[in-house]
Order: C-alpha cells, then sequence, then structure tokens
C-alpha cells in the first residue's frame, strides 16, 4: 500500500493528466510532471474496465503499485500518473516497461 504522502489526489490526477508529458508504452502511458523538489514523488493510477474484470485490474495495480514503490524510492519532486492500455499481469514486462517510461520522463523534464 502506498503511503498517503506518495498519492495522487483528483485535482492533481486532472492537472498532470493535460499537462504532463506523456510517455507511451505498450501496456500503459505514464505522465510525467515536475513538482516541488523537496517533496517525495507522488503517483496515481488509472486502470479502466477496458482492461478486464475487477480481479484483473486489481491484480495490475498492485503489481504497479509494488513497481513504483521499489523504482520511484528515491526520487523526489515529481508527479506521476500511470495509465493503463492493455492488460499485463507478468511482474517483469510492467517492471521493464515502467522503467524505461521512468527513466525518460526524468531526462526530459
Amino acid at each position: 500500500m502506498l503511503p498517503p504522502k506518495n498519492r495522487l489526489d483528483s485535482k492533481k490526477i486532472r492537472k498532470i493528466y493535460s499537462n504532463g508529458i506523456k510517455y507511451r508504452g505498450e501496456y500503459g502511458m505514464l505522465i510525467v510532471e515536475r513538482g516541488d523538489p523537496s517533496n517525495e514523488f507522488q503517483i496515481g493510477y488509472m486502470v479502466s474496465k477496458k482492461i478486464g474484470n475487477a480481479v484483473e485490474r486489481n491484480r495490475m495495480t498492485r503489481i504497479l503499485r509494488d513497481i513504483s514503490q521499489k523504482r520511484l524510492k528515491d526520487i523526489y519532486g515529481y508527479y506521476f500518473l500511470y495509465v493503463a492500455f492493455k492488460y499485463c499481469n507478468t511482474y517483469e514486462i510492467l517492471d521493464k516497461e515502467f522503467k524505461e517510461q521512468v527513466n525518460k520522463g526524468i531526462k526530459h523534464t
């Protein structure tokens, strides 16, 4: 479970979705926006019903949450929003894609 300080609220999600820089992958899109450098990262997830039933959506969200906690623990001053497009229940594949998207996002913002 993500701590509350690392979760995005709905107002920030809308702002990041419209103003952030988007990095698309096969399974989803990571939207990155620079924030206050003294704050830890904040992230939100959007997994629609197009992905599958509730079990599949929750599984994908749990995998993404675990990946983001491991990959982003030392990152400060960024807001992230992950929008899932396609179902994937393989940890390694999602981890590889997420890592590439985060590296692109931090490098270009």
